[in-house]
């Protein structure tokens, strides 16, 4: 027996159940928010006002929720899957790929890995999970042309992200291999073609499946999302313009700003210059270098972006520097690839920071309050069962999650777990009393009534809209499409209709609210019209 193989063998085994006990400690801590439960209710057919064409997300994630949904019955499926999926990417990562044990430690503790893809239930992990698939096949001559061509097809319909990833390499791999050949179509490259064939059509299903945009905000807005043409460098992962994270992580303005400096300089470069660790494959280089074009295009044109977006650019890289070492080319091993390697791993290790450095704020600071907010459900049996209405309906969706109360979304005027963002609503705190009051006489029973708080400042404090004392106050909500105002008469006849029995300041990722409940005593019998 090979000794050393044999330690290192133990020693990954200890890093996987190190990783495991760490997603489960920063799953035990998550919050469910709005963007995780919304898209599961979608998929498990919850709604009847949102349907997967004319969503702005493929369909391959819905499946797979409503796989999960069939076997488990329970909305548990959803952070189940999520762990299962990542669960499989670290496996292959940490024993199967070509890297350096401790580029691979770096890349499984990383932020987007450890939590922004795992403990985050989104339809980003299974993009990452197909990235690894198709670096593993496409490295095996004996795989390549029979499973590249599937994977292709169902990475491009995970996400929008995934299938320009996909079109720029299912275009650009049969046009190399033709080339190669003294432009003839040879036996492997009529092999490329068709396996690119199946990429291609892929994008065109996830372009069907989502345009024209009916349910979000490209629905209501669908051009120039963005609004004017402004530069996004992968800003997220470059950490530009969030000097604020810093300040709030280190609380010492000259050491948050130095290192802010620092990380954001070198980020920027490491985004530049890694592309040059796959100098010399032909295919993989261009793919890295158009792909990279094409989303600062999509950030600074069509969609500004989160760091989820941006990250898989980062897990794309992963993927294709897998390929380019299994190739085993050694001649490709020159300077220019040697800046590029450097740069590819001080990108690596800057993700490792930031997983250092946000995938725990869970613990002090949640992302939602929703889970909080059903605990205080569990603990007062008089409200245990009420049903809930908001003043933003947004801010109601992830509490099917946890709770069976009957959620009121006021912009349908019904009952729902999710809101589709679309159309000019302009609605006031009397309509939300009526509304509440209704709900009372007719399920004869008092609702209780969200009122959200506003986004914070700077200085993470949060503002509410009944307590301040001005004439007329106005709030804008879903990217300013709807107007919310609360006049001093209004609040005053609301304060004499419910009384207030919670607060819970803002998350870390959604506005907190204060919680009224009805006065059911002073409700009119014929508010019902059923």
């Amino acid at each position: 027996m090979n000794i050393k193989k044999y330690i290192n063998s133990k020693i990954l085994y200890i890093i996987f159940i190190v990783w495991i006990l760490n997603v489960v400690l920063l799953m035990s801590y998550h919050a469910m928010w709005r963007d995780e439960v919304r898209n599961f209710m979608i998929a498990i057919g919850r709604t009847s006002n949102i349907h997967l064409l004319g969503n702005p997300h493929p369909f391959l994630i819905y499946k797979i929720q409503q796989i999960g949904f069939l076997i488990t019955n329970s909305f548990h499926a959803l952070p189940i899957l999520s762990f299962i999926i990542s669960l499989i990417v670290v496996f292959f990562v940490l024993f199967k790929s070509p890297f350096s044990y401790g580029l691979r430690c770096l890349i499984i503790f990383g932020y987007p890995i450890l939590y922004e893809y795992t403990v985050m239930s989104r339809n980003y992990g299974i993009s990452v999970l197909l990235m690894v698939f198709f670096a593993i096949c496409f490295s095996s001559y004996r795989y390549k042309y029979i499973f590249t061509g599937v994977i292709l097809f169902f990475l491009a319909n995970t996400n929008i992200h995934s299938a320009i990833i996909v079109l720029v390499f299912s275009i650009l791999w049969p046009l190399n291999s033709w080339y190669r050949h003294d432009k003839t179509w040879s036996e492997d490259s009529k092999k490329i073609l068709i396996n690119s064939i199946f990429g291609i059509v892929g994008f065109l299903v996830c372009y069907l499946t989502i345009y024209p945009v009916r349910y979000d905000l490209a629905a209501a807005h669908p051009i120039g999302i963005a609004g004017k043409f402004k530069i996004r460098f992968l800003k997220h992962i470059a950490v530009y313009g969030n000097k604020e994270l810093f300040l709030n992580y280190f609380h010492n303005k000259i050491i948050a700003t130095m290192l802010y400096d620092i990380m954001k300089v070198s980020n920027i470069l490491s985004i530049i210059l890694s592309v040059f660790c796959l100098f010399g494959d032909t295919v993989l280089f261009s793919t890295a270098i158009i792909t990279l074009f094409s989303f600062f295009i999509l950030f600074s044109v069509v969609y500004p972006g989160s760091y989820r977006h941006e990250a898989l650019w980062v897990m794309l890289m992963v993927s294709l520097l897998w390929i380019k070492k299994k190739s085993n080319n050694k001649s490709t091993n020159n300077k220019i690839n040697k800046i590029g390697n450097f740069s590819f791993y001080l990108l690596i290790c800057s993700q490792f920071i930031f997983s250092i450095m946000f995938s725990y704020h869970e613990m002090i600071l949640p992302n939602s309050r929703s889970k909080e907010f059903y605990k205080f459900l569990l603990s007062n049996e008089s409200i245990k069962k009420s049903t809930i209405i908001s003043s933003v309906d947004y801010i109601l969706e992830p509490i099917p999650y946890y709770t069976g109360n009957h959620v009121f979304m006021l912009s349908l005027d019904n009952f729902d777990f999710v809101v589709p963002y679309r159309n000019i609503f302009n609605y006031n705190l009397d309509d939300l009393l009526h509304a509440a009051q209704k709900l009372a006489v007719c399920n004869e029973s008092p609702p209780l009534i969200l009122i959200v708080n506003d986004i914070m400042d700077s200085r993470r404090i949060a503002h509410n809209v009944m307590d301040e004392k001005s004439e007329k106050s106005t709030r804008k909500y879903m990217y300013n499409y709807w107007t919310f105002t609360v006049t001093r008469e209004q609040r005053k006849r609301f304060l004499e209709n419910a009384h207030e029995i919670a607060r819970y300041p803002n998350g870390y990722l959604e506005e907190g609210f204060i919680v009224y409940q009805l006065n059911y005593n002073n409700i009119d019998s014929k508010k019902c019209n059923k």
